[in-house]
């Protein structure tokens, strides 16, 4: 019998070996690589929001030492984290809106060349006011990493999707400022305060290369340029966006709680003598150990129950651990109780917040770099005057200071009613 195979002509064969005729082997079809970059991994990600931390937790031990340097008191040395709070505060509001028309990469780039720049020449000031003013561009520059990070987020992910990797990159984030402190105090000890802007411009350079190496541009729905005032209509949106707006509102009032917490506990409970100084890093780790648990945990369940779910067990959680919070702030309970509390409503607190976020930009995905900066401003804006105010009012008590946390943990709650139902097709979708 012929077997006609591949090179023949089978006009030279006769007709019955033509029925018999054999195919050429075939061979799988060899895929092509894909030209679409691949997303951005979460760890650059939190990187990339980590500029708000280096530049605030790295400079808190140099404010004893600025003091002495440049003869100013210890309230004015203050202004070194506060202009750069301030600086982040306006940054994320121009940043957001720029994000949303110009794409995420370019603003991003150039925000965080802004910071590093300014790193460098906080490092080289002569005077304090001009340490000051570079400290306020570093914040203006920096901002555009917390704003344009969790607007790749969304641009990446659906709504339940995002909230899961908005708690893995908090997870990561956690760890940042403690170590930005320590380096910072060791950095001090060894080198002296100029090494450590020094240092946060070489975080600045290492993690420009990381985004123009990994992170290509997610934004999908960015257009020509447009006037100003189209920028700020998205403001206008997203403040007219009766849901929307809640859930930014509950993160920003949530996060004032554990702002009272940062602000307050120094005072309360080293110069209240209920702690050693050498101690109270313990006591920072493990609240930030309780927003990255419930961070880590939020993560591992969002993708079976939804975002919806866990931000309503959230808020039930922090209902109950907020009159348990104020309990134990109480001079008989004393740090023994006082501690594992702070631990579980910092959990619960991370569980809301992080779900809010998630929905806020979930609920207008064309304005998420909008949304975004409206959350990070807010936070800003709120804990500096928040912070300022109740420390103020708190002193050394510490019932006080779990008070005014509880108080703002069960505000959140309470504005988040202004929400309304949500559609039952609704969760979970871009």
């Amino acid at each position: 019998m012929a077997v006609v195979t591949v090179g023949e002509n089978p006009d030279r064969l006769p007709a019955s070996a033509l029925c018999c005729a054999v195919p050429p082997e075939s061979k799988p079809p060899v895929p092509r690589p894909s030209s679409k970059p691949a997303p951005p991994g979460i760890v650059l990600l939190a990187g990339v929001t980590g500029f708000g931390a280096v530049a605030i937790d790295s400079f808190l031990p140099l404010l004893p030492a600025l003091a002495g340097t440049f003869q100013v008191t210890a309230a004015d040395a203050q202004m070194a984290v506060g202009a750069v709070m301030v600086g982040f505060a306006i940054g994320q509001v121009l940043y957001g809106p720029l994000s949303d028309r110009f794409g995420r990469r370019l603003p991003l780039l150039f925000g965080m060349a802004l910071f590093t720049v300014a790193a460098m020449a906080a490092a080289a000031a002569d005077s304090f006011a001009t340490m000051v003013a570079w400290r306020f561009v570093q914040g203006m520059g920096g901002a555009a990493g917390s704003v344009i990070a969790r607007a790749i987020v969304r641009d990446l992910h659906a709504r339940d999707e995002a909230a899961r990797q908005l708690s893995y990159m908090t997870t990561i984030m956690g760890t940042i400022p403690i170590a930005a402190s320590f380096i910072g105090a060791q950095l001090l000890a060894h080198f002296g305060w100029r090494t450590v802007p020094a240092a946060m411009a070489a975080y600045g350079l290492v993690v420009i290369a990381l985004v123009v190496w990994r992170l290509p541009e997610t934004n999908p729905r960015r257009g020509p340029p447009a006037p100003l005032s189209d920028l700020l209509l998205g403001y206008r949106q997203a403040i007219g966006h009766r849901a929307c707006f809640a859930f930014v509102l509950t993160n920003i009032v949530l996060t004032t709680a554990f702002f009272v917490f940062l602000s307050a506990s120094p005072f309360v409970l080293i110069a209240g003598g209920r702690l050693p100084a050498e101690l109270y890093g313990f006591v920072f780790a493990l609240a930030i150990g309780g927003l990255m648990a419930g961070a880590l945990l939020n993560g591992r369940l969002v993708r079976h129950f939804g975002a919806d779910l866990l931000l309503r067990r959230g808020k039930a959680a922090l209902c109950a651990l907020s009159p348990l919070l104020v309990l134990s702030g109480t001079e008989a309970a004393g740090l023994v109780l006082f501690l594992p509390m702070l631990f579980l409503f910092q959990t619960a607190l991370s569980f809301v917040g992080i779900n809010a976020i998630a929905s806020a930009l979930s609920e207008l995905p064309a304005r998420a770099g909008t949304v975004s900066a409206l959350i990070g401003a807010g936070q800003f804006a709120a804990g500096a005057v928040a912070g300022r105010w109740a420390t103020a009012a708190i002193g050394q008590d510490l019932l006080a200071m779990t008070l005014f946390m509880a108080a703002f943990a069960l505000a959140g709650i309470a504005v988040h009613r202004m929400s309304g139902p949500r559609p039952a097709g609704a969760r979970g979708r871009s």
